[in-house]
C-alpha cells in the first residue's frame, strides 16, 4: 500500500492558508508607521544592524495573532520593530525581549528588556523565575550555551519563529537546532524570511474544520 506523504513544502502551503483564512485582517497602516517610525532609534544602537521589514512584520503579525501566546521571548530587540508588532498582535502577552549588542530602551508596557545581554543569560534568569514561554522569537543564532536554559522554559506546546531563513543565515542553522521529531518547520512563504517550528502537539488532523 502506498502511504499519504505530506513533505514541509506542502504542509507549509497549507499552514500559511490556515493562518490566512483565521487571520484575514491585520492592521497594515499600524504595521507600516511601526516599520518607518523605529527606525529614528538607529542612532541609538551601537550595532547598527538590519531590521524586519513590512512582508515579514506582517507574517510574524499573524502568526502570533493565530497562536495568541500568554508569554513571548525574542532574541534581538535592535529597535523594536519585532516587538511592537508581536505586542501589537497580543496586547495581553508579556514580551521578554534581549539584545547582546545595543541597550536601546523601547519603554513599552509588558515588556521585560535585558539590554546588552546574551540569549542564554536570559533564558536562564526566566528558568529561575519559573517562567514558561509560548511563542519564541529568534532574530539572532542560538548557541550551545542557550539549549540548557532553553530547555527550561518551553513546554510541549512551544512555538519557534525563525527570522531570516534564508541560505546559511541563522534562521536555517537556527532550524537545524530546533526541528526534530516532535516538531515541523514551516518555509517562508513567497519571498519572506519568517518560518516557524511547529510542535506536532498543535498540528490536529480533524475531520472537520472549526468555523
Amino acid at each position: 500500500m502506498n502511504p499519504i506523504q505530506l513533505g514541509r513544502k506542502r504542509l507549509s502551503e497549507i499552514v500559511w492558508a490556515i493562518i490566512d483564512e483565521k487571520v484575514d485582517d491585520y492592521p497594515c497602516e499600524e504595521l507600516g508607521e511601526i516599520v518607518s517610525t523605529q527606525q529614528s532609534l538607529r542612532i541609538r544602537a551601537e550595532y547598527n544592524t538590519g531590521s524586519v521589514p513590512y512582508d515579514d512584520a506582517v507574517d510574524l503579525y499573524k502568526i502570533v495573532k493565530f497562536f495568541q501566546p500568554s508569554n513571548i521571548a525574542e532574541v534581538g530587540t535592535f529597535i523594536g520593530v519585532s516587538t511592537r508588532t508581536m505586542q501589537l498582535a497580543a496586547p495581553h502577552a508579556h514580551i521578554f525581549t534581549c539584545d547582546v549588542s545595543n541597550d536601546i530602551n523601547l519603554g513599552l508596557v509588558q515588556v521585560t528588556q535585558y539590554p546588552k545581554k546574551p540569549s542564554h543569560e536570559m533564558f536562564e534568569d526566566l528558568a529561575k523565575q519559573e517562567e514558561k514561554v509560548d511563542l519564541i522569537y529568534l532574530d539572532g543564532r542560538l548557541s550551545e550555551k542557550d539549549i540548557p536554559h532553553l530547555t527550561n522554559v518551553i513546554h510541549n506546546e512551544t512555538v519557534f519563529v525563525l527570522d531570516d531563513f534564508e541560505g546559511t543565515e541563522k534562521g536555517v542553522a537556527n532550524a537545524m537546532v530546533l526541528e526534530g521529531g516532535n516538531s515541523v518547520l514551516i518555509y517562508p512563504r513567497g519571498g519572506n524570511k519568517t518560518a516557524i517550528v511547529i510542535p506536532m502537539t498543535l498540528l490536529h488532523l480533524v475531520r472537520q474544520e472549526a468555523v
